[in-house]
């Protein structure tokens, strides 16, 4: 069992970290950064206090347990960790152990937290509540340990289901800046909406905390950080769908700047949302002025973002902690009071200098 659980480690349990690495920063951040011991605390109690609430981080909590588990099963289907299905040769207890331990490692990041939770409602003699939380975290476990199994009897099986969101798309042409975004809803739905919802949640809490104390315009352009943060797996995505499916794209005669307003459109496309959660919360006092610029910035980061993928002979791992180093980099500025929207003008240029530098030289390694 421990060499069966050594190599999901070494193979899906490294891999998630690495590849999220960006959306814990952001989490953790925004969870750590902006509320103080005093208010996490008040949280929990009001959440062991009201079913309500309560019920809300559940659901937070079966989110994140959606994301890593269709991760996991993404990697399972991937060419490259097919011997990973020899895992059935393993008995069933010590692959089913092995299971739980990969899907409890997965979810540390809620777990520690209703650790806490578990800490302040046993002080205050919850313990209903706390044996919620525990059943609810072991079913988290256990849930994802039945899908890892169900999937791994069943090497090379695909599935072929009638979608009739696809069905319907499929009867309108579609321009081009809005491919990705078509992909996105036909064949990553569940990726869309956790990121979607993760960033709106973001921005609504921001927006509501923002009136509570001596908040200035500097909180909302952190917002606006961890929202861009956030879009990091689509642009990650976007290259890898343009390398699979649209090579032929590089051959087209069209102008750097066709090119680079057809990204621009396709990541204004995927702002939408935020777009409306920022204009329906949008904080008494707050210009819409500052509102604009600091979509634009929002936009600009997006945009850095996606062409600096371009760069070859990175590693993955190089090229987050560039990404972490860069996010450090704009919360400074931030803080001291850089106004976004020269921010954004720089962004700008910078990836157009990117994109006409490495676009045509870029190559995918899988």
């Amino acid at each position: 069992m421990k060499s069966l659980f050594r190599i999901f480690n070494l193979t899906i349990i490294k891999e998630y970290y690495r590849q999220n690495a960006v959306f814990i920063f952001a989490v953790m951040l925004f969870a750590f950064g902006f509320l103080r011991a005093v208010e996490h605390i008040t949280f929990i109690k009001n959440a062991l206090k009201y079913s309500s609430l309560l019920g809300f981080i559940f659901v937070a909590w079966a989110l994140h347990a959606l994301k890593v588990i269709l991760f996991t099963l993404r990697l399972l289907e991937s060419k490259q960790n097919e011997f990973l299905f020899h895992a059935r040769l393993f008995s069933l207890p010590k692959r089913f152990l092995a299971f739980c331990l990969l899907q409890f490692s997965l979810i540390q990041m809620t777990f520690l937290y209703s650790l806490a939770m578990i800490k302040f409602g046993i002080e205050d003699k919850r313990w209903w509540q706390v044996g919620y939380i525990i059943v609810f975290n072991i079913a988290l476990i256990l849930i994802g340990a039945l899908f890892y199994e169900y999937r791994i009897r069943r090497p090379n099986s695909e599935q072929i289901r009638n979608k009739p969101i696809q069905k319907f798309i499929s009867r309108f042409q579609t321009p081009a800046y809005f491919f990705f975004v078509r992909y996105l809803f036909s064949k990553q739905p569940v990726l869309l909406l956790l990121t979607k919802l993760f960033c709106c949640l973001v921005l609504t809490g921001i927006c509501n905390l923002y009136p509570t104390d001596d908040y200035d315009e500097r909180l909302l352009a952190l917002g606006g950080l961890f929202v861009a943060a956030g879009h990091t797996v689509f642009c990650q995505q976007y290259f890898i769908f343009e390398n699979r499916f649209l090579l032929i794209t590089k051959n087209l005669p069209l102008g750097y700047y066709k090119r680079l307003l057809n990204y621009l459109l396709t990541y204004f496309i995927l702002l939408l949302p935020e777009i409306v959660v920022l204009i329906r919360n949008l904080p008494d006092g707050t210009s819409y002025l500052f509102i604009s610029f600091l979509l634009i910035f929002v936009l600009s980061l997006i945009f850095l973002n996606h062409h600096v993928q371009y760069i070859n002979n990175i590693s993955h791992d190089a090229f987050m902690q560039r990404l972490f180093f860069t996010g450090i980099l704009f919360l400074v500025l931030i803080m001291f009071k850089i106004p976004v929207i020269l921010m954004a003008l720089i962004n700008f240029l910078i990836a157009a200098f990117v994109f006409r530098k490495h676009y045509f030289l870029s190559e995918f390694n899988p």
